[in-house]
């Protein structure tokens, strides 16, 4: 019985021994992976919704036509003399339009107005003291719009229709009277590329350049005071402009 009672005691002192170890080692480590960082936050810009804005640069007119109404002409038999005027300046005015975004893609359309007021005078070559004039005004374009865009920047094309105000007329150069005038409301094409950067969420700053060609074809001319009667005048005549845009947009 002793012998039992001194083995029962030798195995409560090296359990004794043993607990505290293991519980100042702690609980085994667990198998740690690699750390996954979460995906930086993507700030997309969507260019869905109406925009409306103005815009204003500069612009170059380019006009070529004939006019079978000076004396020359008519003792060539007819032979119509060819005039060939350029002019430039300023261009403003404002637009309104509606587009969509389908992932790096937009469509859109677009109806402008650009104000313009050029004209070009040009001594005539088969009549003394006659002055040839050609003028256009009141330009509008209504266009579709093909773009790409990287988050809030959108570069595009465009291209349509266009419509402006082109007059003609001769005059007499010393006393300024008029001798044959006409005015028409011309109808054309027009194609362009403009680049723009969302500022922020509703304002839009841009570029755009445009070239509009109207064609008149043969007009009649109107006769004054003194001037001949049966005259013709036939033209066409291009207007390339560079323009900064502002727009505001709604919704998206």
């Amino acid at each position: 019985m002793r012998a039992l009672g001194l083995g029962a005691a030798v195995v409560a002192l090296v359990a004794g021994l043993h607990v505290p170890a293991a519980v100042a080692d702690g609980p085994p480590d667990r198998a740690s992976g690699p750390y996954i960082y979460p995906p930086p936050a993507v700030l997309t810009y969507d260019w869905t919704g109406l925009y409306v804005g103005g815009h204003l640069g500069a612009a170059n007119t380019h006009t070529k036509w004939t006019y079978d109404g000076t004396p020359g002409s008519i003792l060539l038999g007819g032979l119509p003399e060819a005039i060939n005027q350029s002019d430039k300046g300023f261009v403003g005015g404002g637009f309104v339009g509606l587009q969509k975004q389908w992932s790096w893609i937009v469509v859109g359309a677009e109806a402008a107005y650009l104000w313009i007021d050029q004209s070009q005078a040009t001594a005539s070559q088969n009549a003394a003291d006659t002055t040839l004039m050609s003028s256009v005004r009141n330009v509008f374009l209504i266009t579709g719009k093909f773009g790409w865009n990287w988050e809030n920047i959108l570069a595009y094309f465009k291209g349509g229709w266009a419509m402006g105000d082109v007059e003609f007329r001769t005059s007499t150069t010393s006393t300024g009277a008029l001798l044959t005038s006409s005015t028409g409301r011309e109808n054309g094409w027009t194609a362009g590329a403009g680049l723009e950067y969302a500022l922020w969420e509703h304002v839009i700053l841009g570029v755009e350049y445009n070239y509009v060609e109207l064609n008149t074809g043969t007009r009649a001319q109107i006769p004054a005071g003194t001037g001949p009667a049966g005259t013709h005048v036939n033209a066409s005549l291009d207007i390339q402009s560079a323009t900064a845009r502002l727009s505001f947009k709604f919704g998206g």
